[in-house]
């Protein structure tokens, strides 16, 4: 029985030793991926402070452009009413070119004027006269007018040049940051890409570690159960090494009284412990068969 309960004793211990080298094992591995779950999570960090930057950085651009194109509809609607006046202004000037210049007529004007004072005139000739001079007048009138759109279309030009260019600036300036938004378009999908790898890849080691955690609470509950067998055995062991050395003990007890017995037969001298061990059984011996009476 005692064999049994050793070789048991010894299959315990071998799985008690086999399932806390695994759970030794068990433990390193989820130490292991905790520190790379912890070095991902520090990586998504900056990786989401690089969204949150670039994010802001194209709305700053967004912005920008926003302002360009308010900027440029400006310039454009100025661009718009010197072209509105230069169409006036070319108008006028190009009625001035029919019909004699203003200086012929600033002649004709004063050769009618002189007239009037140095020649006899009836009546009607001179109202003539005078409704000719009145016309000329009126025509030498829009000849200047003429002549200052003429000097207006000239500045007018150099502000429709620059107009034009203020445009063509501000349409590369548009083109330029609409470029730069694209671009950090593109950037920003590649760090959303890095972080949803990121996120899979935590997701991952988290359910690792949960399913090793259960597993090292597994091993945890079963090392619990054979300790406990272990335990028991150890004392049933205990039980039957005391069992074993009272039996052993009886019989040599038992022995002594006997080789007693036969040396009193014989009238031979008793040794102490043979003295004492056929008092010892004797005793014993009226003790039960007092108890039976």
């Amino acid at each position: 029985m005692s064999v049994e309960l050793e070789k048991l004793l010894d299959e315990v211990t071998r799985k008690i030793e086999e399932l806390r080298a695994q759970r030794s094992e068990l433990v390193q591995k989820v130490t292991a991926l905790r520190e790379e779950r912890k070095r991902l999570i520090e990586k998504k960090r900056v990786e989401v402070q690089r969204l949150k930057e670039l994010r802001e950085e194209r709305k700053e651009k967004v912005e920008e452009v926003r302002k360009l194109r308010e900027a440029k509809k400006k310039v454009r609607e100025e661009l718009n009413e010197v072209l509105e006046e230069i169409k006036k202004l070319r108008s006028i000037v190009e009625n001035s070119k029919k019909g004699p210049s203003a200086s012929a007529i600033r002649r004709r004007i004063q050769q009618l004027e002189w007239r009037l004072q140095t020649s006899v005139l009836t009546r009607e000739e001179e109202e003539e006269i005078v409704r000719e001079i009145a016309r000329l007048e009126e025509v030498l009138e829009r000849l200047s007018k003429a002549e200052e759109a003429k000097r207006k279309l000239i500045e007018l030009r150099a502000e429709l040049a620059r107009l034009r260019l203020l445009l063509k600036n501000y349409t590369e300036a548009i083109s330029e940051t609409s470029n730069k938004i694209a671009e950090i378009d593109s950037r920003i999908e590649n760090v959303r890409e890095v972080i949803d790898q990121l996120n899979s890849k935590i997701d991952e080691l988290g359910k690792r570690i949960e399913e090793i955690s259960a597993k090292i609470e597994e091993i945890d509950g079963e090392l619990q159960r054979l300790r406990e067998e272990r335990r028991r055995i150890i004392e049933n062991l205990k039980k039957r090494e005391q069992l074993d050395v009272k039996v052993k003990g009886e019989t040599l007890l038992n022995e002594l009284a006997k080789r007693a017995r036969e040396k009193l037969s014989r009238g031979e001298a008793l040794t102490f412990e043979e003295l004492q061990a056929l008092m010892m059984v004797e005793s014993d011996g009226a003790e039960d068969t007092g108890g039976n009476g």
